[in-house]
Order: C-alpha cells, then structure tokens, then sequence
C-alpha cells in the first residue's frame, strides 16, 4: 500500500479558503486541528492530524481543502459493479465550517495522526467518520514583544498559567468563529471572566484587541442595556469599572454608537447619544454587521503616535480603523494602581439579552494599531 500524504492547500475551496481576516495584521494565533474519530468497530481516539488537507475527486474536478475549513468527515460505503465485479467503494461527505457539503473519494487510501499510543495510520475502511476542531497554540504566542495576555476563547475551558492568569466561563458554548473556534454568550447571565495578574487601567499605554460577532446586530438599543463587548473590573475600589469597550445608544455622557471609556482619562465615542439605535446603523461594520470583525482599544495617556490618533489619550479601531479618539481628560484624579482582583469580564447579562460570540482576546503593553 502506497504511503500516500496529503499536500497543503495550494487553491482556494470556492471562496471559503480566502483570507478570513478583515485586517490581515490582525489574524489569531497559530490554529491547530485536533481530531475525533470514530471507527467502524464502534471505538473512537482523539489525535492530531499529520496531513493538512483533504484532496477530494469529485466528478467536475480536485479540490485541495485546507484542513483549517473542515468541521467534518464522513465515509460512506457505495456498492456498485465494475463489469461482472460487485465492489464497495468509499466515498466521503466532507462538512465545511461555513456549512458547505462536498463528495467524492479521497486521493490516498491511509490518514495518520499523532495520539496518545504515538503513531496510528488508519485506511479508509476502517473509518466510520472524524470531528474536526481548532485550538490556537498559546504557547508560541508567549515570547511575542509586549503580549501581556492571549485568551483564544475558543473551548470554555483554558489554561492561561502561560500569562499567569486564570479564565472561567459561565453559560458559553463553542462555535465556528473567524479562524477555528469562539465562544458564544446567548443568555442573559453568559459570562467570561478572565483574572488578570496586572491592571491594564495602571499602564500608561496598551491595547486591548479582540474578534467579536452580533447576530442580531438590527435589535433596537433598550433603556440602558448595551452590548459591551468587555469591562475592566476592579471590585472593592473607588471605581469598579475602570475601561469599558462596547456599543450603546447612551453612555450617560452624551456619547453613542461605539463607545470606550478609561476612568479618569479618556471617553471616546463614534456617534452622539441617541444619534442611531441599532448596532447596523452606525455604520462601521459597513456591509456584514452580523459577521465578524476585528476591534482594538488603544490608548496612551501622554498622546497616541498612530495615524488618525496623533496626539490623543484614547482611540478605538475597527478592522484596522480609527472610528473613534478622545483626548486626554484636564482633571487631577489619579488612575487606580494595580491590585489584586483585576479581571476582565466579557458578559451578555444585561445587553438587552442579544447574542455575543467572541475570540482571539489579546492584551499588549503598547499602544498598536496593527
């Protein structure tokens, strides 16, 4: 049996192997394809796949697909005759993460994958299936220059010793998110709380950027409620939200639309309150306001140094966009020094009860736009 590996994509798969990011600077950390397969004999193993794509013969031609787009896999047994021959041929139903469905054979009859009891090389036959599923690799994301914190939201549970923070999740479920898996907050008490060892609000500079989807991005602003997309908490001192990062048709400070706000600094919004009333009419997620893009809060106190954004405290970015800055506030309170209990809360309760899916959360020590 010839010992057949399955090449890296080199075409797209009708659109859905294109760019995934809106600003290509910035794309999630590096995603790894673990896999879940089910055998015929009714056993199953986890693994990680040693291929990286799945080459389909269909009858109008190849398709070399990316094993980042597949969600599953499937083997069907087709009998048929080949002239006086009765045979049974595999074919395979291969699921993308965007729900579109192929079928055909595979080119090479063997897939292998690392696990547990080491190298397990698999035919066809004796697959009943395979689950896919995308986990960013935290650890070649830790020596990045000035990467405080990397949460990939993309299981419910995660270990982020590698920052020397803790994560729990609350009422979440995993999605398809831009690149691999998110998380989705749908009830009114989801929550992601991350405990951080440092507190952002302390830093003279930073940015904190992270992927976000609203499904129901048309849903009328209610009295009060908003979809913010993360807190700065610190319990138990003088100001208990110390930055905020989200959409409101009212902040209480006569700002609007896409909102953030570092306590004591600066407030920075795209719209005057009660300009619009939906997340869609602002505008700034122009024609997919349901899809996903990429938002950044940057901000340093003694002027940012980023086009659109020279000389302010504070300015909020979408997909690669300055949409919103603010300067610095003429006041003499003083920023709250770190102390235990800083987390950095991600929530559903109260946003008017609308869905939030989230992923790809960083925090950096500098003030970036890319």
């Amino acid at each position: 049996m010839i010992r057949q590996f399955l090449r890296v994509a080199a075409v797209t798969v009708m659109g859905a192997a294109g760019g995934l990011a809106q600003n290509p600077a910035a794309e999630a950390g590096v995603v790894v394809v673990k896999a879940k397969v089910a055998l015929l004999d009714g056993s199953q193993f986890f693994g990680t796949p040693r291929f990286t794509s799945l080459k389909l013969v269909m009858d109008f031609g190849k398709l070399d697909i990316p094993l980042e787009k597949v969600a599953t896999l499937n083997i069907v047994k087709d009998k048929g005759k080949v002239g006086a021959y009765n045979i049974v041929r595999d074919t395979v139903k291969v699921g993308l993460d965007n729900k579109d469905l192929f079928s055909g054979t595979l080119e090479g009859a063997v897939l292998e994958f690392d696990s547990v009891f080491g190298d397990v090389r698999l035919e066809l036959s004796q697959i009943k299936s395979i689950a896919f599923s995308k986990q960013r690799d935290i650890a070649r994301a830790v020596n990045e220059p000035g990467l405080l914190l990397y949460a990939p939201l993309d299981k419910e549970t995660a270990d982020l010793e590698l920052f020397g923070a803790r994560m729990e999740a609350q009422k979440t479920r995993v999605v398809p998110g831009h690149a691999g898996d998110a998380l989705l907050l749908e009830s009114p008490d989801a929550k992601v709380t991350l405990h951080l060892p440092f507190s952002p609000h302390a830093m003279p500079e930073g940015t904190i950027e992270l992927w976000v989807k609203l499904p129901q991005p048309r849903q009328r602003f209610g009295g009060g409620g908003q979809p913010w997309l993360f807190n700065i908490e610190n319990p138990g001192t003088r100001f208990n939200s110390q930055m905020a990062f989200g959409f409101t048709g009212n902040d209480g400070t006569g700002k609007g639309g896409l909102v953030g706000r570092i306590q004591a600094v600066a407030v920075a919004g795209t719209h005057y309150a009660g300009a619009i009333s939906s997340i869609a009419e602002t505008g700034l997620l122009r024609d997919t306001p349901d899809g996903w893009h990429h938002y950044a809060f940057i901000w340093k106190a003694d002027g940012l140094d980023i086009p659109d954004a020279r000389g302010k405290a504070l300015a909020l970015a979408v997909d690669g966009r300055v949409v919103a800055v603010a300067d610095r506030m003429n006041n003499d309170t003083p920023r709250q020094a770190a102390a235990e209990g800083i987390r950095l809360v991600i929530t559903g309760g109260g946003n008017d009860s609308r869905p939030l899916a989230v992923s790809d959360l960083k925090i950096w020590s500098s003030a970036k736009q890319d």
